[in-house]
């Protein structure tokens, strides 16, 4: 096999839906790695506005660029998982497509991944706002400096971002990875099978990835698919399950899974909380209940689910806590008014 015809390093997968004010910077920040041997998989969701239009155009002028028009909106799960199959690149890296990376992004992963002889190698991003002219530095400390690589436990309580991996294909395809189809916050479940499932982890701390806040993002969204995040942790649980692994990481889970409960429930518009709590008690076991009174959980979550089972003093607390909570919001909200 001849240099030209050789199988790139790096795939690049680029899920693209309806970004046409960003999608120029993302693509920007890709075609002009320092590691040029890459191609890049952009999969166009059947976008409204003009993103299909601009990634014609980089398709033209460069010939690493492939663009996977999809005939129907499929989400963001969709668009991975097709992107995936189409990838021929020694190594898989996610990128969303109204956030951008750092330059030397490929360069510095593979050079991790290969030094360490990792499977997957994990870096650092940092988030700013859609607003902000400012533009953040990959020079910032990175939290990664404090983790092991070896603790497990740790690693999954690191933000579940697809977008901070780096992911040995074969590996990929050996655990058949797959984002879940129709739901949010699935990089949860792909999280949880890349750490627990993968035996040579690297960590990079260095922040090569920057990470877009939008008001519209999942992040913020409080409607009934809100109640994805409990649907995610239902499948994590099956995985487990099914590879022998939940008593090994049961109290990792367990804390990640209350959190969550507790989390759907605090965000969650008042019309919709009713029916959550129904979720929430339907998966609440005998284990929940003993990790909860074991004292493994801290303030307002661990008050959320002792208030459950009637505990008047963790009631008391959790309704100042509310009351103290909406105060602040409040002359929050009148402080940014008077700007």
């Amino acid at each position: 096999m001849t240099r030209e015809t050789a199988a790139p390093l790096i795939s690049i997968i680029v899920p693209v839906f309806n970004v046409e004010p960003y999608l120029r910077e993302c693509l920007d920040s890709i075609v002009n790695q320092s590691l040029g041997d890459i191609e890049i998989i952009c999969v166009n969701d059947r976008s409204t506005d003009g993103s299909l239009a601009i990634l014609r155009e980089y398709e033209v002028t460069d010939s690493r660029l492939k663009v996977i028009n999809r005939e129907s909106n499929g989400g963001l799960s969709v668009a991975r998982n097709e992107g995936m199959s189409c990838a021929i690149g020694k190594y898989l890296l996610f990128v969303d497509s109204d956030d951008y990376v750092d330059r030397e992004l490929c360069r510095k992963v593979l050079d991790c991944a290969e030094a360490n002889r990792a499977e997957m190698v994990i870096y650092d991003y940092a988030g700013f706002w859609d607003n902000d002219r400012t533009r953040p530095s990959c020079e910032r400390g990175s939290r990664l400096s404090q983790v092991s690589s070896s603790d497990r436990a740790q690693l999954l309580n690191l933000g579940d971002f697809a977008c901070t991996k780096l992911i040995l294909s074969d590996h990929a395809r050996t655990l058949k990875l797959r984002f879940p189809d129709g739901l949010l916050y699935e990089d949860s479940p792909v999280h949880w099978a890349l750490v627990t499932m993968t035996s040579s982890i690297a960590l990079l701390p260095e922040r090569l990835y920057f990470y877009r806040q939008r008001p519209d993002s999942i992040c913020y969204r409080r409607d009934w698919r809100l109640t994805d995040r409990i649907l995610v942790y239902d499948q994590i649980r099956e995985f487990l399950l099914s590879r022998f692994l939940y008593a090994d990481y049961r109290d990792t889970f367990l804390e990640q899974q209350l959190g969550a409960f507790y989390g759907v429930y605090d965000r969650i518009d008042k019309p919709f909380k009713r029916d959550v709590l129904a979720m929430i008690q339907q998966r609440m076991a005998d284990e929940h209940w003993r990790f909860v009174a074991e004292g493994r959980l801290q303030g307002p979550v661990s008050d959320f689910f002792l208030t459950l089972r009637g505990d008047v003093a963790a009631k008391l607390r959790r309704s100042a806590w509310l009351a103290a909570r909406g105060c602040y919001r409040r002359l929050r909200s009148r402080r940014q008014e008077q700007r």
